[in-house]
């Protein structure tokens, strides 16, 4: 097996693993069975035909205020027509078209298996569901070669498969950065890149010299509020949030210290929790198709644990406090709070707001951020609408 594939089955293990370990500990029965299963899984999820509008392939439905959503958003907004960009279709409707799919791929991908377990037989379950997903996703390729798969930057296992694959047919890849943070050294070539900041132009320049690059629509960056005697508090969550009994306490304890009688909780888009998992005096969920700049309005101070929407919402001018507990991942993931654009502790006391207010009383703040958030203006990249040229 040659280093490119190693690193490719470590790339796109490092988050498919953890998740399937989660199923075997929800499910030991039926992990036994899905396990051998779920190396198919590819054959049902990828499309069999293209059609030949079709420019840029996304294999993620856009659900609004989702990662797959801002990408169909804003490349339309340029002036790119939605019927060039494949997007798969809701749950609903994959039952028909994922029979089909399987009926004509299985033949052919049992044959595939068959040869790589006998080269490899040390492989699992795991690693053979990675290396078929790359397989078909670069047979679907390459027979499309003007179709430029769009890589989103929190690259999910399924991109770690379609990046490989288009790195092995030649194709070229759209990388798409999603966050500001997302500006370490790419593991795979690109043609094109949609780029957020200064770090994520100059990890694509240094990955692909030659990738066309360009630059998404940059947000304002608004004055900080000042945080009323009696606010309105906000908690924004990631996907790792589940409303265990110690974030339910968490939430409880930040209402009694804030002295606030509801808290307004924005979840996840990928969040399948619903009002039925709170106590019913806790919290007011925000709807599902709320944008951040419509919850940052309606709140005065938002309370995040490691989520990527607190840089979005401290450009909003809504103040936020970052605290540990609301996932794993512990204090400060993203460096935020030690690059002193959020303020952050560990703890809830009694002085919470005023520390808060101080932090936010920085006249440096708006310019450290502006210079974070953007690509300089030397740069001179174009915007989106390039990319309908390319």
């Amino acid at each position: 097996m040659n280093i490119g594939l190693l690193v490719y089955i470590r790339g796109a293990g490092e988050r498919l693993r953890p998740a399937i370990d989660r199923q075997k500990l929800r499910h030991p029965l039926k992990e036994i069975f899905m396990s051998k299963l779920r190396v198919l899984a590819p054959l049902t999820q990828i499309p069999l035909v293209l059609s030949k509008e079709i420019r840029f392939f996304l294999p993620s439905y856009p659900i609004p205020n989702s990662k797959a959503f801002a990408v169909v958003h804003e490349l339309c907004a340029a002036g790119i027509s939605r019927s060039m960009i494949w997007t798969p279709g809701s749950s609903e409707n994959y039952s028909l078209t994922s029979f089909v799919s399987l009926f004509f791929r299985l033949p052919q991908a049992l044959f595939f298996l068959f040869i790589v377990v006998r080269r490899v037989p040390d492989l699992d379950s795991i690693d053979l569901q990675i290396i078929l997903g790359r397989e078909v996703f670069r047979r679907l390729l390459a027979r499309y070669p003007i179709v430029k798969p769009i890589i989103i930057s929190d690259v999910s296992p399924d991109l770690h498969m379609l990046w490989s694959a288009a790195s092995v047919a030649g194709c070229g890849a759209l990388w798409w950065q999603d966050d500001y943070h997302h500006i370490a050294s790419l593991p795979y070539p690109v043609a094109a890149a949609a780029v957020l900041n200064q770090g994520g132009y100059e990890a694509v320049l240094n990955s692909s010299p030659s990738a066309v690059i360009v630059r998404r629509p940059s947000i304002p960056i608004k004055p900080i509020r000042t945080i009323p005697a009696n606010p309105k508090v906000g908690i924004a969550t990631n996907n790792f949030f589940v409303a265990s009994h110690k974030q339910i306490e968490l939430l409880e304890q930040i209402r009694q210290a804030l002295g606030v009688a509801v808290l307004y909780i924005r979840l996840h888009p990928n969040s399948k929790l619903g009002i039925a998992d709170f106590p019913e005096y806790l919290v007011t969920i925000a709807p599902s198709d709320e944008s951040i700049e419509q919850f940052a309005s309606k709140i005065d101070l938002v309370i995040v644990g490691n989520s990527a929407v607190q840089l979005r919402l401290i450009c909003e001018g809504v103040p936020v406090l970052h605290i540990p507990g609301f996932d794993p991942h512990g204090y400060d993931a993203y460096g935020y709070c030690r690059k002193e654009f959020i303020y952050g502790s560990e703890t809830i006391g009694v002085t919470i707001l005023s520390d808060v207010s101080c932090h936010y009383n920085d006249n440096t703040l708006q310019d450290r951020l502006a210079h974070y958030v953007r690509v300089r203006d030397e740069v001179n990249l174009e915007g989106l609408s390039k990319l309908n040229i390319c």
